[in-house]
């Protein structure tokens, strides 16, 4: 008797044996205290912290306009996110509604998010959050039940050079 995940990922056309784990995004409604935690006590390197900032998602198909707080670190080569929600409707929002705070998301980047939004929605798996940042378009996927974790895409939008 196959799994969920088994029939999931029978046939996927997309290796993710084949990708690097970029990020590790964590949300925490106090994220300065949890940078001091993980500098002091795990030895993390200092964490950078953004201002505030207003942004649009689509969240679950609609459009929500939101306000977070970012910190990043490194853990050697994987970048480290603190996420601190601070309004409107998403899915770092949903996370702390639930009682939840720590890892929310493991991400990659990928050349062509296209593609792997394709095989997902093939296997049925949805969509539930995406937006754009710093020139990244960023796709996060209903994973959580089949995998533990949300899977979130992070793909760098180049810029065309102007012709002269």
């Amino acid at each position: 008797m196959c799994s969920r995940i088994e029939k999931v990922m029978e046939g996927f056309k997309i290796d993710f044996g084949n990708l690097k784990v970029d990020q590790l995004g964590f949300i925490f409604k106090d994220i300065e205290h949890q940078a001091a935690i993980m500098e002091t006590v795990f030895g993390f390197s200092k964490f950078i912290f953004g201002d505030p900032r207003k942004h649009t998602v689509n969240y679950r198909g609609v459009e929500s306009a939101i306000s977070t707080q970012l910190a990043f670190s490194r853990l050697r080569s994987t970048q480290i996110e603190l996420i601190k929600w601070i309004e409107g409707e998403c899915i770092y929002k949903e996370f702390l509604d639930q009682g939840k705070e720590g890892l929310h998301h493991i991400a990659f980047y990928v050349e062509n998010s296209g593609l792997y939004i394709d095989e997902f929605k093939k296997k049925g798996i949805g969509i539930l959050q995406t937006g754009m940042t710093f020139n990244t378009k960023i796709t996060h996927f209903d994973t959580e039940k089949d995998f533990g974790v949300i899977v979130e895409l992070l793909e760098k939008i180049r810029r065309r050079k102007r012709k002269k």
